[in-house]
């Protein structure tokens, strides 16, 4: 089976689209720092992941993205948040 990975730019653009996103069984809220740089943090702020210092690949799978930051590997699920009035 062929590995595919996206590039960190790719990654990136794929974050613009989230509001938050599951990782390694966290809820974790999508937002950027000063720089324009993409991070993920939980609900009080605490477990602060930059996501512009990924690791090495960043592997597409079919339910979910894996990359390592800071020797910690990742895999992470993208969440599709809809507002209740989308829905009335």
């Amino acid at each position: 089976m062929t590995k595919t990975t996206i590039t960190l730019n790719q990654f990136h653009n794929l974050l613009a689209d989230a509001y938050a996103v599951c990782a390694n069984d966290t809820l974790y809220f999508v937002g950027y720092d000063t720089d324009d740089n993409p991070y993920i943090a939980d609900n009080n702020g605490q477990d602060y992941v930059d996501l512009s210092t990924v690791d090495g690949d960043i592997e597409v799978h079919k339910n979910y993205v894996s990359f390592w930051v800071g020797g910690e590997a990742f895999q992470m699920l993208f969440l599709n948040i809809k507002s209740l009035q989308e829905e009335i």
